[in-house]
């Protein structure tokens, strides 16, 4: 039998030679059987495992490269998972697209049907659209309204685990606070602050720091009057902060000791003391909530953002990283500026009463090339730090590094060197990672190809895929939890606008959460509340705050955000014909609500969900945070008010 390295060579020449964009399946074929052979090569403990991941990686970046290419893929569908355990899926979402074009396509079907057919019926049109919330099984009284549950899903939970059975029943108290536009977020390693990294401002050019408080807020004691029902009940202790960068900050880490929330931008780290006076010292000096401390200069170095243990800022670049050793660095003490000169850079930002603050910053304690041969292009365009090995699990963006689409895990302390590299993922790039104390070896990947996969740190290939995306959109965000030490994955959607909320062991996803119809742009859990927090874009809001793409919303009854009121019109009504005005969105020729058009609340043209799918029909209108807050007695009525979207009459250019 040939060697693993010879198998990997005849594969790569078949795919190098392959040239048909038209067949997508032998191509696919092809990517799995070199998954095939690094399986057996690892099962096997193969010697040379390092050599011969290596090798198949070349194939897939070449293959990755094609495939977007000359291929004319959209999307790439899996291939690194194990033939007995195919990607799980959501089978509420079969098609990859939304309730809005389904309606659409579905009125063209009946349109085509000829020879007196008449339109589809019920059954048929649910493979396109889902029934109403009404006809699903929530399996707890306390499940929140925001919620869609799966049929014939057995969750792991069990009274054994409460905390699991509460996740796992969707018991939660939801919450909204309007945000500027997110770009990223992170919350400390004590859940006693999540900051998010916005922006606002004229045509979002402004870059924004949100801080969000935790510890301070009244949420902790049970928040806000009797009986109220909206976001303002909760006591959102917050700062919205201009950091004084020249551009919007795509990258943001935290400093949980020293309470400092970092933000950069393409030149310059800035950070931020979160802390109550007193709290921390730099140099003598405690800066009170809100101080910007430190600006650091990272022009060469672009790329995400770290802080490593003893006081380590460290920033990767193309072909290195540079690091600050915070506790030597000088601060804005007095107001003064740090580093020499005076920053000067065009900026599309607004800077007419001086927004820009004109620190050059300090420069680094030291900087690192990349330790491998070949590493001068190496870029890491995401990374998250593995604490139990210290260290960095590092994503590479296809169009920023050679058309390479790596995810390693390196070792910064030895020069950045590459210790273990895992494959599997079709993207151009990683768009975040996860980690769980609940196991120490295993870690969760967010794919722009539309999974979710779980990875062992021991092994290259992914032990878990979890098709999130349908091949129609990104894998905006994941978040791998373990309550009660059972394995539970959240993921984030931009086109699905929902949030899911997958068992591992089961192999199913439990339910998905309502965002408001707003994309998912990260997700953060809260360890110390039991608390999922996710950012979220309204697509439907302009660059000026205006939004667009509305109609009239056709909400019934139950799914307004007081349902009991429709109870109160129903006194007295035999419950049967209660029963036929809930259904009344599966008469005539409409596919959703036939309710009247509600003049006061609008719904997006091109949402997703249409207004049955949940049990609150809610739009959000604007950025949002959204608070899942999991408990065993929630209060239902805790649900965010309604947005304040407007029609768009004009049709103008936005």
């Amino acid at each position: 039998m040939s060697s693993y390295l010879q198998q990997l060579d005849h594969l790569a020449n078949r795919i190098a030679q392959y040239n048909d964009p038209r067949k997508h399946d032998p191509y696919l074929d092809l990517l799995k059987e070199v998954a095939a052979v690094v399986r057996e090569a690892d099962t096997r403990g193969a010697p040379n495992l390092t050599e011969i991941v290596e090798k198949a990686g070349a194939i897939y970046d070449s293959a990755i490269n094609w495939a977007y290419g000359d291929g004319d893929f959209d999307f790439l569908p899996s291939y690194a998972h194990t033939p007995d355990a195919p990607p799980i899926k959501d089978p509420l979402h079969r098609f990859g697209f939304g309730a809005g074009p389904a309606i659409e396509l579905l009125r063209i079907i009946d349109s085509m049907r000829v020879n007196g057919a008449g339109p589809l019926s019920a059954t048929q049109r649910e493979e396109f659209v889902p029934p109403p919330w009404t006809k699903s099984q929530p399996p707890h009284p306390k499940s929140t309204r925001l919620s869609r549950f799966r049929d014939n899903v057995r969750p792991s939970a069990t009274d054994a685990t409460p905390l699991a059975r509460t996740i796992y029943q969707a018991r939660c108290e939801v919450a909204s606070d309007s945000i500027p536009c997110p770009v990223n977020a992170a919350i400390a390693s004590d859940s006693s602050v999540l900051a998010i990294a916005g922006k606002g401002g004229w045509k979002n050019r402004d870059p924004v720091l949100s801080l969000y408080l935790l510890d301070e807020g009244s949420a902790e004691q049970g928040g806000g009057p009797a009986g109220a029902r909206s976001s303002q009940s909760l006591d959102w202790r917050c700062m919205n902060i201009d950091p004084g960068l020249s551009e919007v900050a795509y990258q943001i880490a935290l400093d949980t000791p020293r309470k400092l929330a970092l933000v950069a931008d393409s030149h310059r780290i800035k950070s931020f003391c979160w802390g109550q006076s007193g709290g921390v010292e730099f140099e003598g000096w405690s800066p009170t909530q809100g101080n910007n401390v430190h600006t650091l200069d990272s022009d060469r170095y672009r790329g995400p953002l770290a802080v490593l243990p003893n006081g380590r800022v460290v920033r990767a670049g193309k072909g290195g990283f540079a690091l600050w050793n915070i506790d030597e660095l000088p601060t804005h003490k007095g107001g003064r500026r740090v580093g020499r000169g005076k920053y000067s850079d065009d900026s599309w930002r607004d800077n007419d009463n001086g927004e820009i603050e004109r620190s050059t910053g300090t420069t680094p304690t030291t900087t690192v090339k990349f330790a491998g041969a070949g590493d001068e292009t190496f870029a890491p365009d995401s990374w998250h730090l593995h604490d139990p090995s210290g260290h960095m699990l590092v994503g590479e963006n296809g169009r920023d590094s050679a058309g390479r689409y790596g995810c390693y895990a390196i070792d910064l302390e030895q020069g950045g060197r590459k210790v273990a590299r895992y494959l599997g993922h079709g993207g151009n790039a990683i768009e975040g990672f996860s980690t769980s104390a609940g196991d120490a070896n295993v870690f969760a990947t967010a794919g722009a190809d539309g999974y979710a996969r779980l990875y062992d740190v021991r092994h290259p290939l992914p032990v878990i895929t979890i098709d999130s995306g349908k091949l129609s959109e990104f894998c905006t965000s994941v978040q791998l939890v373990h309550p009660d030490g059972i394995p539970t994955l959240f993921t984030g959607g931009d086109k699905s606008q929902s949030v899911r909320c997958w068992d591992i062991r089961a192999q199913a996803v439990v339910y998905e959460l309502s965002t408001g119809n707003n994309s998912v742009c990260t997700l953060s859990w809260d360890a110390k509340r039991d608390v999922l927090y996710a950012t979220t874009e309204c697509d439907y809001m302009d660059r000026l705050g205006s939004t667009h793409g509305y109609r009239h919303a056709r909400i019934p009854r139950w799914a307004q955000l007081c349902p009991e009121d429709h109870e109160r019109e129903n006194d007295g009504l035999e419950e049967e014909d209660v029963d036929m005005q809930d259904d009344e969105e599966y008469d005539g020729d409409e596919y959703d609500s036939m309710e009247d058009d509600d003049d006061e609340n609008n719904w997006p043209k091109d949402a997703y969900h249409n207004e049955t799918f949940f049990g609150y029909a809610y739009d959000a209108g604007e950025h949002v945070l959204l608070r899942y807050a999991f408990k065993e007695d929630p209060d239902l009525q805790e649900l965010p008010e309604y947005g304040q979207a407007s029609l768009d009459y004009d049709d103008g250019y936005w």
